[in-house]
């Protein structure tokens, strides 16, 4: 819209306009005006009518000189101070539309134009010296701008010939924008072709690329050929590359881009290149509570767990012994190719102490150390670096009354223990206290023999025998079968707490702790002998058959 001075009332000439009289010229018509002179307040224009006119000077961006030719417009036929009042501001304005108009009907269905203000229900857009109208629900990505010193690109929505108004749409603009370029870029490019794009937003899967005004989407996982990484690290914004057109979704407009498919793929080559049992440098690139990732090439990660860092499976964790960002040496343990895993040992790179340890703590041997934990089932003891011995409950006292360790020992305590057991395979060492000591089960062993017959109390009836208690407190069991040579169905029928009875001792088992006698072993033995003593004071020839008789009632 520019040039518009030669543009209209071209047959309007100076020869013409001088033979016109002020009838001619009506309010809203365009005229050409000479500039004749100037004072502090107007410039004085001739139209070539018998009076002049004038024109305020606050309409001119820049001051007119005298001579200078300008489209005025007729404000009305009203003279004041005896002149016709011109409009200059009026004609541009006029001129503006009129060229508006032709370019539209032409075929222009959008307009530049720079954000003048916001108003109640959208905001006034300046296009050229038109003024136009922008709702809100059309603003899109000028929702916050209510002034602008650039120009935007609008769509006309709608046009009021009538009142001169003009409806804009930002957002139809930039739909019909992203059509074109959506429909270009199809056409441009395919899966598998080259692109460059910055990095514009990041998400928690992934960021967003722009990539020729289209966002498309660069997803975690194909950032990196790598396990563990930082997105932040791997693509900064604003940063230019090249990516690969992974897939592109018409129906949704989707792009997806992929970086770590422009390069190959580590892990197809992982087998030429490792084997287990190498010995390959590594940096540790994250921690875990299960173990640790390291980083052994360029995209290949691999992970030693807890219990591949020490020969010492107590407590072991990789934050105790590597750490973050530091490089080591592992051993290659195994490869798996298809799922990408790879796994990796520390420990193997140092002797295992297990190997010798029944030549530095052989079984049966003594040794003084502290007490490195208490737990509910015992307590460990450091034997050695690295090395813990575990003594059971069971094994603390020969007492059953020992219920709690922490009540009786604690960690930093040193105590002696006796090696028990070494288990070479679970790497698990067995240790004890009471067996520091004899038990006392093994006197209560001499001091009752099997065969010996003892005198004690009933001190408990169960279903499956009686506890019989001797007289220095060992107590004693009589099971149901060792009771009678008759069948006895309920033992309370026959027996009562604190009834005097004798028995013969079967066995004393020194690891069970447990004492085991026989009632009627006692009375077999007590009957033979009182058999034999009527056998000895009766001559053969004199004993009876009612002798042997009552020798039996009497031990029913």
């Amino acid at each position: 819209m520019e040039n518009l001075t030669h543009d209209i009332n071209e047959n309007i000439d100076m020869e013409h306009v001088a033979d016109s009289t002020m009838d001619d010229i009506q309010p809203g018509k365009i005229v050409q005006g000479e500039v004749v002179t100037i004072d502090g307040d107007y410039a004085y224009v001739n139209v070539g009518a018998k009076t002049d006119g004038r024109i305020p000077l606050g309409e001119f961006d820049v001051k007119p000189s005298i001579g200078d030719i300008i489209p005025v417009m007729l404000q009305n036929k009203r003279m004041m101070d005896g002149m016709f009042q011109f409009s200059t501001k009026s004609a541009s304005l006029e001129m503006r539309w009129k060229k508006f108009m032709e370019e539209h009907d032409g075929g222009c269905s959008t307009i530049r134009g720079k954000i003048k203000s916001a108003i109640n229900k959208g905001k006034l857009v300046d296009c050229d010296g038109i003024t136009a109208f922008l709702p809100f629900s059309l603003t899109a990505d000028l929702k916050n701008k209510n002034e602008s010193e650039e120009d935007y690109v609008f769509k006309i929505k709608s046009i009021d010939k009538k009142k001169k108004s003009i409806v804009l749409s930002r957002k139809d603009y930039l739909d019909e924008e992203i059509e074109a370029r959506w429909e270009a870029f199809t056409a441009k490019y395919k899966p598998g072709d080259v692109v460059r794009g910055e990095g514009v937003k990041y998400v928690e899967y992934g960021i967003f690329v722009r990539v020729e005004g289209h966002d498309a989407l660069l997803h975690r996982n194909d950032m990196s050929w790598k396990k563990v990484f930082k997105q932040r690290k791997i693509l900064k914004l604003g940063k230019e590359q090249e990516f690969v057109i992974l897939d592109i979704n018409r129906p949704d407009r989707r792009i997806s881009l992929g970086l770590k498919q422009m390069a190959q793929d580590p892990w197809l080559t992982i087998n030429e290149k490792y084997h287990d049992g190498d010995r390959v440098a590594g940096r540790v690139v994250t921690l875990t509570a299960h173990g640790a990732f390291v980083e052994i090439d360029d995209g290949v990660e691999g992970f030693v767990s807890n219990a591949e860092l020490s020969w010492n499976k107590s407590g072991v964790n990789a934050k105790g012994i590597l750490a973050k960002g530091e490089q080591y040496d592992f051993l290659v343990l195994g490869i798996n190719q298809e799922d990408r895993k790879l796994s990796l040992g520390y420990r193997q790179l140092t002797p295992n102490p297990w190997d010798t340890i029944h030549e530095q703590f052989p079984a049966g041997s003594v040794h003084r150390r502290k007490i490195k934990k208490i737990v509910k089932f015992g307590m460990f003891v450091e034997l050695a670096d690295g090395i813990d011995g575990l003594v059971h409950i069971s094994d603390i006292s020969w007492e059953d009354n020992l219920r709690s360790v922490p009540g009786t020992f604690k960690a930093g305590d040193e105590v002696e223990v006796k090696i028990l057991e070494i288990n070479k395979d679970e790497m698990k060492i067995s240790c004890g206290i009471k067996q520091l000591t004899r038990s006392p089960w093994e006197a209560i062993r001499q001091k009752y023999p099997p065969r010996t017959r003892v005198e004690g109390v009933v001190s408990g009836i169960t279903p499956f025998g009686l506890f019989v208690r001797l007289g220095d407190e060992v107590e004693g069991l009589v099971h149901i079968s060792e009771v009678s040579r008759r069948r006895v169905e309920n033992l309370e029928e026959h027996f009562k707490v604190g009834d005097q009875v004798g028995a013969v001792v079967l066995d004393v088992d020194v690891d069970k702790r447990r004492l085991s006698l026989s009632i009627k072993s006692y009375d077999a033995a007590t009957e033979k002998e009182e058999l034999d003593r009527i056998m000895k004071g009766t001559r053969p020839s004199t004993a009876t058959l009612g002798d042997y008789i009552n020798i039996n009632l009497e031990n029913k």
